[in-house]
């Protein structure tokens, strides 16, 4: 009776994981799916901030990191930001992943949120309460901004490592949001396009060299994720080895699940 309930549990468990996973990878993949969309304008090169228009975090200007337009996905294996993650802790060793792109497209002006003016030549992000004159055909969407990273607590409690995002909110500010708790890792890698052709060339890590004119076409990224709590009678003695992270075990009783998964740049080519 006792072996059955444990496999019970392990099974709940483990489903629990798998459900907590798909939900991540489809929030994962549409981000990284749309990055570098930005309406009528394709070319990051033609997109341009308004004088005056600017991001906080934290009560700092962080626009010249935010308005990297052609830096559509990047990937960091330190912290980027001027202002702290969450409770001023990231998970050792885990990886940030930042998204640029435009949103949904919209029919109304908000002088509260940035927002992206495209024609088919060029395109504006503001934030004023009327549009930036444009000639030609013109769209009206808002900027989205997102950083992925691994905190060392989460919302509930202290210690228990958290999926977070630093996402651009209405008052133009950054927001930092619990994605999903009890995430040990997240590492990132990025396939390059050097030749022009959509196709990947070259696969590195966060922090390593591009070559100039390169661009990301897909992304490679992993997350480990862990139970909530113990399992009674159970050790987890796998040894996990992936993306460029050492060989490790950890030897407790919390159930685990590594998931990979990759994504194509749909907006990638010129």
């Amino acid at each position: 009776m006792q072996q059955l309930r444990q496999s019970s549990r392990a099974a709940d468990n483990l489903h629990s994981l798998e459900e907590k996973a798909r939900f991540v990878l489809d929030l994962l993949r549409a981000d990284i799916r749309s990055a570098g969309f930005w309406g009528l304008s394709s070319d990051p090169r033609a997109l341009r901030a308004a004088a005056g228009t600017s991001i906080r975090c934290g009560g700092t200007d962080i626009g010249a990191w935010a308005f990297r337009f052609e830096s559509y996905v990047a990937a960091a294996g330190s912290w980027p930001l001027p202002c702290p993650p969450y409770r001023n802790g990231r998970q050792p060793g885990t990886d940030v992943l930042e998204i640029r792109r435009a949103g949904p497209a919209t029919t109304g002006v908000d002088s509260q949120r940035l927002q992206v003016h495209s024609s088919r030549r060029e395109g504006v992000v503001f934030s004023a309460s009327s549009l930036p004159a444009l000639e030609g055909e013109t769209e009206l969407r808002d900027l989205v901004v997102h950083a992925w990273y691994v905190a060392a607590h989460s919302s509930h409690e202290s210690g228990e490592p958290s999926l977070r995002r630093k996402t651009l909110v209405r008052g133009g500010s950054l927001r930092d949001e619990e994605i999903l708790s009890g995430v040990e890792d997240f590492q990132v890698r990025l396939a390059l396009d050097l030749d022009g052709d959509g196709r990947a060339d070259r696969v590195i890590d966060p922090g390593a060299p591009a070559a100039p004119g390169a661009r990301v076409v897909a992304v490679r990224f992993w997350l480990l994720l862990r139970h909530d709590s113990a399992e009674t009678g159970y050790a987890d003695a796998r040894t996990y080895a992936y993306a460029d992270r050492a060989a490790r075990s950890f030897d407790d009783s919390r159930r685990r699940l590594l998931v990979a998964g990759s994504e194509m740049v749909a907006n990638a080519r010129r």
